[in-house]
């Protein structure tokens, strides 16, 4: 009987439904001392979990919904439908029951989880602006001069991103026009990536950098609190820089570097023009299931047209971005004008290959496909040219991968070449200083861009194909339209495309891109010939300077148009 007992013990302890009572017997014991309500809530909460764990975050929704729409909603459960809402970008559903809950039980935790948000939900609101802690300046004497200040979210030296890249090259060309140009960072960097004792300011190739606190980690501030601190800084600084016209780029969520410079030039009263670099609307979820259908996808897809309008003049970076300014967010079309990337010719020039550098990375006797990229956003997809690699090999193709960069992807990516037991044949380089990067491009025999099929990955020129054209790279690009517009010339083809996502596609293409040796070089004569003539800085530096004298023009009439 002792041992029957025992089993049937164990058994219990064992039982996944008695763990979850278990678990929610908090919730219960709460409910019962406040008068016994709702005591069906603690297999609510149990089923509930089960949902969280198949990431059915619409399941959880509808089962705990009605579990804390009484009065007092159970503490527990109204966390996780909190999280739940946020799960699928409902972010106003997600603050309104975590204010809730924080006026409730006062906790530290819930009052902070409240507090993020509702600045969530006040950046993407129609009627939000930052606000400028300072008094409004009078009687100030404005230069005559062209002065312009560019706002950025990070800066060279300390990164050394496409971003980055561009902000560097776009100020050195606006330089060498002539014009009066400097350039400031959002508060907390360079502090936010963990770099100690920064300078107020740093010159990099003749390019002033002003940081602003940049020793001061802000991570802890919901959004529309750091917002408040951005603009006063930077107006601050503008009062000491008196600037005649503010660039802004975009910042991690595309707008909010925006909606700082539109509420500080409201303030001091000067043109600002609006550089959309990306489209970030998605990038608030990995998940594919709400990544453009979401409540919260949509307010920032307002908040971006939003700035757009109320900018003097837009500038972006290539044909299909405009376009998608001008058609999806109304902008008109004569305020929008495309600055496409571009590739310093000197520092990304032909090469020979340093043979020692093969050999370490195993590349000897391998035709590689390769790609220059971070390893964190699934939008560059270099699974496909992780898949491909078996293909090629099959083909006869002795193939290896070349992934140079690092980021939080990296395990998962390696993970999957061991899972197609390919670990071997698929080299991942880690983060390269910037001037050793060109040393490994010229590793590679085939240049790939394997963006995924999403909206930035459809919309958004990157500039590494630029780079690997400039240094006579053979080029292959997923056939998505901002990458198409690069390669595809009806008279001089200068790369070729494959089926985006398409593993099998892409090593069939490659294939021949390695067989037909003739056409290839061609393509890269091509390219290259092409990029020297239409994709450097200096071009890009003069254009710039026509786009502050549009957004000054229409800041003038628009003032002209307000007078009468």
């Amino acid at each position: 009987m002792a041992g029957r007992r025992a089993a049937l013990v164990k058994r219990l302890k064992a039982d996944p439904r008695l763990r979850m009572l278990r678990q929610a017997w908090p919730d219960v014991r709460r409910t019962l001392v406040n008068g016994g309500r709702v005591i069906l809530g603690m297999p609510r909460l149990a089923i509930a979990r089960l949902a969280v764990g198949r990431e059915d975050w619409e399941g959880v929704i509808r089962v705990l919904l009605p579990h804390v729409q009484h009065r007092y909603p159970l503490a527990r459960s109204a966390r996780v439908l909190v999280s739940a809402y946020g799960k699928v970008g409902d972010f106003d559903a997600a603050y309104a029951l975590a204010d809730r809950l924080a006026r409730i039980t006062r906790q530290p935790t819930d009052i902070a989880r409240s507090e993020r948000l509702r600045g969530r939900v006040l950046e993407v609101h129609p009627a939000w602006l930052p606000s400028v802690g300072l008094p409004r300046p009078t009687g100030v004497a404005r230069p005559t001069e062209r002065r312009v200040l560019y706002l950025a979210k990070e800066s060279a030296p300390y990164l050394h991103n496409g971003f980055c890249t561009r902000s560097h090259e776009t100020l050195r060309a606006v330089l060498g026009t002539g014009t009066t140009i400097v350039a400031v960072t959002m508060p907390g960097f360079p502090a936010v990536i963990d770099v100690a004792d920064a300078p107020a300011s740093v010159t990099v190739d003749d390019v002033t950098y002003h940081h602003l606190l940049p020793n001061v980690k802000l991570s802890g501030l919901a959004v529309n609190e750091y917002l408040d601190l951005a603009a006063t800084a930077l107006a601050q600084f503008v009062l000491e820089f008196q600037p005649t016209v503010l660039h802004i780029g975009s910042g991690h969520r595309g707008f909010e570097t925006a909606l700082v410079g539109r509420a500080v030039a409201e303030w001091y009263d000067i043109p600002w023009m609006y550089e959309v670099r990306s489209f970030f609307e998605t990038t608030w979820t990995s998940d594919k299931r709400y990544m453009e259908s979401a409540p919260y996808f949509h307010q920032r897809h307002a908040t971006e047209g939003r700035c757009m309008h109320a900018a003097d003049y837009v500038v972006t970076l290539s044909g299909p971005m405009r376009d998608e300014i001008v058609e999806q967010h109304r902008v008109p079309a004569d305020k929008v004008t495309g600055i496409p990337n571009a590739v310093d010719v000197e520092r990304f020039e032909p090469m020979a290959r340093d043979a020692e550098l093969r050999s370490r990375l195993g590349l000897d006797g391998a035709k590689v496909i390769g790609y220059v990229s971070n390893l964190s956003h699934p939008r560059e997809g270099q699974e496909a040219m992780i898949a491909a690699i078996p293909l090629l090999r099959q083909r006869g193709v002795p193939a290896k991968a070349l992934l140079v960069g690092d980021g939080a992807r990296r395990p998962e990516l390696e993970a999957l070449a061991r899972k197609l037991g390919v670990a071997e044949h698929v080299v991942f380089t880690g983060s390269i200083p910037f001037d050793q990067v060109a040393h490994y491009y010229a590793q590679i025999d085939l240049f790939v861009v394997p963006r995924t099929n999403e909206r930035a990955g459809r919309l958004v020129s990157p500039m590494k194909p630029f780079e690997a054209m400039a240094m006579d790279i053979p080029l292959l690009v997923s056939d998505l339209p901002a990458l198409v517009e690069i390669v595809r010339d009806p008279d001089e083809p200068r790369g070729r495309t494959y089926r985006a996502e398409d593993a099998a596609d892409l090593a069939r293409v490659a294939a021949e891109c390695f067989t037909e040796t003739e056409t290839t070089a061609a393509y890269v004569r091509n390219a290259a010939g092409w990029v020297r003539r239409e994709r450097t800085w200096a071009a890009n530096g003069r254009n710039f300077v026509a786009a502050y004298e549009q957004a000054e023009r229409r800041f003038a009439e628009r003032a002209h148009d307000a007078v009468r």
